[in-house]
């Protein structure tokens, strides 16, 4: 049996925290379903591949593992959950697709289900797109990060509900905005005082709608 999974201390966060009667959720699937059936939890696991689950019950059927309070849904996270109605989650582990926009997705659409206090998980920060949510939430309102293990995966509790926000109220997005023009107004002036202002009209023509940017 091939397996895919958590590094080892998130796994053991998972069986040391989660309480039987939770109501869970993951995107993808692995070491960590199994981590969850053992704690008893009432546990959904988005997948799109259905032998994952046949492999998943086999071994948990080999092992003593009850799988009872599993329940698999054979889809791409990314079409399932803005159909799903998954209630009030205690815990979430989102390591599904780690393209984009799939990681942002799976986190949207769970985002107001996961209950004040509840826990989220973030699989694979070292890739891209987990790392662009991380660093996101770290500078959100609502999120505290409480565990970060090997640059690899980051817990989270979350700690007021989320509200809507305008791009400019998000402190991420209003940051990294803000620093691309303060880099953009520092490279012109930098071309100004050395009199090049041919090469600023050219990139300054670039940003106009149509306009070419030089390879």
């Amino acid at each position: 049996m091939i397996t895919h999974g958590l590094i080892r201390p998130a796994l053991e966060f998972i069986e040391s925290t989660v309480q039987p009667g939770w109501r869970t959720l993951e995107t993808g699937s692995g070491l960590s379903t199994i981590a969850f059936a053992m704690t008893g939890s009432d546990h959904l696991v988005i997948v799109p591949n259905a032998e994952e689950e046949q492999r998943i019950r086999a071994f948990c059927a080999d092992n003593g593992v009850d799988t009872t309070q599993v329940r698999f849904v054979i889809d791409f996270s990314e079409r399932a959950l803005p159909t799903l109605d998954v209630g009030e989650i205690d815990c979430y582990l989102i390591d599904g697709s780690h393209s984009f926009p799939q990681v942002f997705i799976d986190w949207f659409y769970v985002r107001t289900n996961l209950r004040v206090g509840g826990w989220l998980i973030v699989d694979d920060v070292h890739v891209w797109t987990g790392r662009v949510l991380r660093d996101f939430l770290k500078a959100e309102p609502g999120w505290e990060v409480v565990h970060q293990w090997s640059g690899r995966t980051v817990a989270f509790r979350k700690t007021a509900e989320n509200a809507d926000r305008d791009w400019s109220e998000q402190r991420f997005v209003e940051r990294r905005t803000r620093a691309e023009t303060i880099g953009r107004v520092r490279m012109a002036a930098a071309l100004a005082r050395e009199g090049e202002f041919t090469e600023i009209l050219k990139r300054t023509r670039a940003l106009l709608p149509g306009g070419q940017r030089d390879a």
